[in-house]
């Protein structure tokens, strides 16, 4: 598993597992749609909803397909049955990555290299304290579409 898709799982696990303790969770709204950058739908992107609200709120993510479509999934491992309503922010990651033909040995840090991943998707878009992306999730279906834009500015990081 590359080290990204490792720590963003990780990370899903402990957001959602590690803050809840016994709270009781709201029924599950469906929440689909379709993600595309400057009109072209975006294939392979990890949409992650983090909770604005951990008390109520539940993430959820969900993987786009060849068309840009995708549905959520809650972190209860419900599939494809989506979220929590409520308030959120979104991340939008399309991590690629591929296997070397020949390892690269980096003997200075005593690592071999096996694969190369380059993030395609604008840096404003993959962190959750920077993206501008925010939605409400309602009762019942919701149709939530991301038109990105390629010309975003990356974001200020602080020092």
């Amino acid at each position: 598993m590359p080290l990204k898709t490792f720590c963003i799982v990780s990370l899903i696990l402990l957001l959602f597992v590690g803050c809840g303790g016994g709270r009781k969770y709201s029924k599950t709204e469906m929440v689909e749609g379709i993600v595309t950058l400057d009109g072209v739908p975006v294939e392979g992107a990890e949409l992650i909803f983090y909770p604005v609200d951990h008390e109520t709120g539940e993430g959820a993510s969900g993987r786009t397909d060849a068309k840009g479509y995708y549905r959520l999934s809650s972190a209860r491992g419900a599939p494809d049955k989506g979220t929590t309503q409520g308030e959120y922010a979104v991340t939008i990651s399309q991590y690629i990555s591929r296997v070397l033909d020949e390892p690269i040995i980096d003997y200075a840090n005593d690592v071999v290299i096996t694969y190369v991943a380059k993030e395609y998707l604008p840096l404003a878009y993959t962190d959750v304290a920077y993206s501008p992306l925010k939605v409400t999730v309602v009762a019942g279906k919701n149709e939530i579409n991301f038109e990105l834009d390629s010309k975003i500015p990356a974001p200020r990081l602080s020092r």
